[in-house]
């Protein structure tokens, strides 16, 4: 198989692990996270008939054997692996470089060469990197997610009228 990619829009928080924990649980209590929840998301936007049976265990049920959402989430994690939970939930940490179970900012220049600007809007990400002009315009998008490694994440925080707004992840599952 390979890694399946992920991606999801937050809020801008100036702390960026803080806004990772927060998607983290966010996603974790909502239940979308895992195999079957990916493939799911993945028949319906490909109009395919097939869905698998969830096989998650309610986050209710995990924080209450576990204790706390983060114990939860870290068991999660150790039953999911090789392949990981194909979500945002393998990513446990913020780095400067790539590194497996972490999510790093691109630089700026790499920003400029990918994006175009300095300050990129959600706009422009789903434009260039997630829709379907990412089909006519292939070289951001083949930019971008080539920089990306299997169990990793990248991060962009993009920019309304030059204030901060949003944080944008993207990554891959490990298989």
């Amino acid at each position: 198989m390979g890694g399946n990619p992920w991606h999801y829009f937050t809020p801008y928080q100036r702390d960026i692990n803080e806004a990772l924990q927060n998607l983290r649980e966010q996603e974790f209590r909502m239940g979308r996270y895992g195999f079957d929840y990916w493939f799911n998301q993945m028949s319906t936007n490909m109009q395919i008939g097939v869905t698998l049976n969830q096989s998650n265990r309610p986050a209710n049920e995990l924080i209450e054997q576990y204790g706390s959402v983060h114990e939860a989430i870290e068991a999660l994690l150790d039953q999911s692996m090789p392949d990981g939970t194909q979500s945002i939930l393998d990513m446990t940490h913020v780095s400067n470089q790539p590194e497996d179970f972490a999510v790093c900012p691109l630089s700026e220049h790499e920003i400029r060469e990918i994006l175009q600007t300095t300050q990129p809007t959600r706009e422009l990400i789903e434009s260039l990197l997630l829709g379907e002009e990412a089909i006519d315009n292939w070289q951001p998008f083949e930019m971008f997610w080539d920089s990306i490694d299997r169990g990793t994440g990248r991060y962009i925080v993009l920019y309304q009228e030059g204030e901060p707004t949003e944080i944008f992840f993207a990554g891959y599952s490990f298989d």
